[in-house]
């Protein structure tokens, strides 16, 4: 059993929007367990909205809208 560590533990976690996220232009930022990332998504979501990692891409974390 692998036990995640570090970043993996927020994958799957439910964040909230600091920045807009803006696909075309890959800016936007998440809040999640206490910490700021650099988030992208498929479409574009508004600051505020409540989000959940799917995934780390590379310093960023890939979210998608709940």
């Amino acid at each position: 059993r692998r036990e995640p560590t570090n970043a993996d533990r927020v994958i799957g976690q439910e964040a909230i929007v600091i920045k807009a996220i803006d696909p075309i232009e890959g800016k936007g930022q998440v809040k999640v367990m206490g910490q700021v990332w650099s988030a992208v998504a498929d479409s574009p979501i508004e600051e505020g909205a409540h989000v959940k990692v799917k995934s780390i891409k590379g310093v960023r974390l890939e979210v998608e809208k709940i």
